[in-house]
């Protein structure tokens, strides 16, 4: 490699900048690249350790292209560290040839010819110049996470290339990501042509030992046991993947004594700790001891952490999920994906050789998901959406290698509606332009401008403004606690629930952090710089910012009334005269039902804004929330407020019923039945007021009390495997249909054939006895269900020419429950949907109970079985029991009737 004499590199010596990369495998790549570079994109697969995020992007200085390199990172903590990686090669500080831009933190100079970005900061540039001017490369490192910041991003840059700048390049990096869709997406959508280049990766072997599986439950106890064992057992530092920065916590207190005496130091490492925490965690220890990191996901990937031989994956990870029928993100605790433990074990294998040790049986791991599912499929697309319509396009027009569902988008749809941003026609506001220009999600955006306003914006509410300029102060401080998760979330669990006595409580690290935080945001309500403070904030004010912020999050104590007061007094009277918490049931505005514990008033509060609730089955916990009143209420919700007719699911009875309601959003403050002479004047209008009824309602329950048979669910987990594999439709016949990726999606695909039965369904049971499997399968195109019943059937022929049924799990298993002694003489897996699903068997005795659950029959032949001869010998001596059943008669009957 060659470092040509450019003005930013004068000072250094490229041949020194040469020699510290040239170990590293994607060093290969270099002449490649920079000669690939000046005609085509570039899509990059290299595995972990090959030094693609180190050595590509400062081979490209050398380049011929001239511009600034965009290097866009989907983690904060590994843009810092990077930074400071790739500026030490060139003996600079950060901020001259190397910088970075990130939330609320910039580290640039007009000498910056390689900026690294994230958190959605590449659409914002695109946004604000859509020519990208000074900028030669975009490269999208990391990609295989799938982030929406990436996914978006690379569709927008693909439009700049396509209509603006034909002479920008897009270099995308994947470690573990399947590089055939994302090639095809940019050969389809690039006006130039996609080079593809690869390396092998720098690791040493890493033995991997398996144990028995990990409950969430059993986390910190499990990972305390193998780190004891793995201290006494090897050398080099220890590296545990934990969920959670309360598991973290959990383990660092069990392990600390054992720590001090081994001359280890026990170091965290998450997204919320400081830049210096961060880097005692990354570097080897100043005072030479063993180091053991508690880490969550964010050292996966390019974070460079040296000295760790031991890995200890626990294969869990909080990941957001959004709930619509709540309107609530929560962090859910899940499996990683096969992708994920693989990146993790590598970290084993960066120095030397290694051990990972995986918290699961072989078995459990062999059946995790292939892959991690995109961002975009699990989050809230409402900002994704508000930034496409500001950009005058629709997601379905956008190069989005997952594009959003049905669902997601109508979802998303309607809450831009409901603030204003766009209008019923679809087409974004001035206010909704306005949004978009703030770096916060809509919702957040609308309570920022909104307390700009003030006045203005509540019409001819009362609402003093004294109380408005205390909701100014406020609303920077709630955008931020809605922001950070971790800050917002760390008073759970403690003594108040409520959002003024968790500021209040506050440490004065979490005070300072949670006001570097807000101060991003004092701009957008109109306050001067340093115009915020913790101390003058107002809990009226708190309550109000936190109801226009979320108004579908906004609780009403069942049923509100003096009585039920009174009655949760008593309760809380009998618990004793030094008791002072009770639990409370409350309904949100969105319709979920919803209990706060721990309230230490003197009587329950009428009206409640929630900031954080937790989905516990169909419920929702409520964590952190603020005392509104309904006065206050009414103010800045005049239209919220009012007399609307509809039909409702009376849970009690489990039947629908035609009412007059008053009330706010889906909390009914006063209701009454709607005569049968009424609703004969209009009978289409409640009949269609009916079908939305039960469509609101299969929306807002888990998906497991779908009214489903069991038939039912076998066909709807054939359609979502089919979904999960894409499929391919026969030519000719719909070959751009998409496969439904929910139950709520393919509704909308069948909305017209279910209305037909839903808007005379009067009950629960009424629902049940719908066939769902017949209303469904008319979402689905005449090709999407030839290849269903082709590709993924009911079941397979068995060697004794007998049909076996197979049990489709909810888990994306296709399971084959046969006797053994049915499968002799099959030797190679059974499989389906074109070989990309492989048939588990769970071979059971002549008695019908399992002995064996396989994917791989050869193996099962050659190894296990001849421990399962012996005793089904013994057990069963009238059957067959071969020595060589790979070359086995198979049969299903005794040795005398054979």
């Amino acid at each position: 490699m060659h470092f040509n004499s450019s003005d930013s590199l004068s000072n250094h010596s490229s041949k020194a900048v040469a020699n510290n990369l040239a170990h590293l495998p994607a060093f290969s790549l270099v002449e490649s690249l920079c000669r690939d570079i000046q005609k085509n994109n570039i899509v990059i697969g290299a595995p972990p350790g090959a030094g693609k995020s180190t050595i590509l992007p400062l081979a490209l200085l050398s380049s011929e292209l001239k511009g600034k390199v965009l290097l866009m990172q989907p983690r904060r903590v590994v843009v810092r560290n990077l930074a400071g990686f790739l500026a030490k090669q060139l003996g600079e500080p950060v901020g001259q040839t190397i910088g970075y831009r990130i939330r609320g933190e910039t580290k640039v100079s007009q000498q910056t010819r390689i900026e690294l970005i994230t958190e959605g900061v590449l659409t914002r540039m695109i946004q604000q110049d859509p020519e990208l001017q000074g900028v030669a490369v975009i490269i999208f490192d990391e990609f295989h996470e799938r982030s929406i910041h990436s996914d978006f991003g690379l569709a927008l840059a693909l439009e700049v290339q396509a209509g603006l700048r034909e002479d920008l390049r897009l270099v995308v990096m994947s470690a573990t990501l399947q590089l055939e869709p994302l090639n095809q997406l940019l050969e389809e959508h690039s006006p130039i042509t996609v080079s593809h280049l690869s390396t092998e990766g720098r690791a040493y072997p890493v033995e991997v030992f398996y144990g028995k599986d990990t409950l969430a439950k059993d986390i910190v106890s499990n990972t305390v046991f193998a780190i004891k064992n793995a201290v006494s057992r090897h050398h080099g530092d220890i590296l545990a993947f934990l969920p959670s920065r309360g598991v973290i916590n959990a383990v660092e207190r069990d392990i600390d004594i054992m720590s001090r005496h081994d001359n280890a130091v026990v170091l965290p490492l998450y997204g919320a700790l400081s830049k210096a925490a961060q880097e005692r965690a990354i570097f080897p220890d100043e005072h030479g001891r063993r180091k053991i990191i508690l880490a969550t996901n964010i050292a996966e990937t390019s974070l460079t952490i040296e000295g760790v031989t031991v890995v200890i994956d626990s294969l869990w990870e909080n990941s957001a999920q959004y709930h619509p029928s709540s309107d609530m993100t929560q962090l859910i605790m899940q499996r990683i994906s096969q992708a994920s433990a693989v990146q993790r074990t590598g970290r084993a294998g960066r120095v030397s050789e290694g051990v990972c040790y995986r918290l699961c049986s072989k078995e459990s791991f062999e059946r995790l998901a292939k892959h991690s599912a995109a961002q975009i499929e699990k989050e809230d697309i409402t900002g994704l959406l508000l930034d496409t319509y500001a950009w005058g396009s629709r997601p379905s027009e956008l190069a989005l290698l997952t594009p959003p569902s049905a669902t997601q988008e109508s979802v998303a749809l309607k809450k831009l509606q409901r603030l204003g941003c766009v209008d019923q026609n679809g087409v974004i506001t001035n206010y909704g332009k306005s949004i978009a220009e703030l770096p916060c999600q809509p919702h957040l955006a609308n309570l920022l401008l909104t307390c700009k306003r003030g006045g203005s914006a509540f019409g001819e509410a009362s609402i003093s403004q004294a109380m408005q300029n205390a909701m100014r102060q406020a609303a920077p401080f709630i955008v931020a606690l809605s922001e950070s998760t971790e800050l917002g979330q760390r008073n759970q669990g403690q003594n108040s629930p409520l959002v003024g006595d968790t500021l209040r409580g506050l440490s004065a690290k979490d005070r300072a952090q949670l006001l570097k935080l807000a101060s991003r945001f004092e701009r957008f309500v109109g306050l001067e710089k340093n115009g915020l403070s913790l101390s003058m904030l107002d809990d009226d004010a708190i309550g109000l910012c936190i109801a226009i912020a979320f108004p579908l999050q906004v609780a009403y104590l069942r049923t509100g009334g003096t009585q039920d007061i009174k009655s949760l007094q008593q309760k809380r009277h009998k618990r004793g005269p030094h008791s002072n918490t009770v639990s409370a049931d409350y309904k949100l505005a969105s319709g979920k039902g919803a209990t706060i514990d721990s309230l230490t008033a003197a009587s329950p509060y009428q009206w409640l804004a929630v900031l954080h609730g937790q989905h516990i089955d169909n419920t929702i916990k409520i964590r952190l929330a603020q005392p509104v009143s309904n006065s206050s209420l009414r103010a800045i919700f005049p239209n919220a407020f009012n007399e609307k007719k509809q039909v409702r699911l009376n849970q009690a009875t489990g039947d629908v019923e035609a009412r007059t309601i008053t009330g706010f959003y889906a909390i009914d403050l006063e209701s009454k039945p709607v005569s049968k002479e009424e609703r004969g004047k209009n009978k289409s209008y409640w009949q269609q007021s009916t079908v939305e009824a039960w469509l609101n309602y299969l929306e807002a329950i888990p998906l497991k009390e779908w009214p489903l048979s069991d038939s039912d669910w076998q066909w709807w987990r054939r359609v979502k495997l089919a979904a999960k594999h894409n499929l391919p439709l026969q030519q000719g016949f719909d070959s751009d249909a998409t496969w439904p990726k929910s139950l709520n999606d393919l509704v909308q695909h069948a909305r017209q054939w279910l209305s037909e039965q839903l808007a005379n369904c009067t009950s629960l049971k009424a629902l049940q006895r719908l066939s769902w499997k017949t209303a469904l399968s008319n979402g689905l195109t005449w090709s999407q269900q030839h290849a269903l019943e082709q590709m993924l059937p009911t079941s397979v022929t068995l060697p004794t020419q007998r049909e076996g049924k197979l049990d489709y799990r909810e888990n994306g298993d296709v399971v084959l429950s046969v006797k053994l002694t049915e499968m002799y003489s099959q030797s190679v897996p059974i499989v389906i949907a074109g070989g990309k699903v492989i048939v588990i068997c769970e071979l059971l005795s002549p008695a019908g109970r399992p002995l064996q659950t396989t994917s791989d029959l050869n193996t099962f032949w050659q190894g296990s079985y001849k421990e399962i001869q012996k005793e089904m010998k013994g057990r069963y001596p009238k059957h067959f029991w071969p020595d060589d059943p790979a070359i086995a008669k198979p049969t299903n009957k005794t040795k005398k009737r054979m």
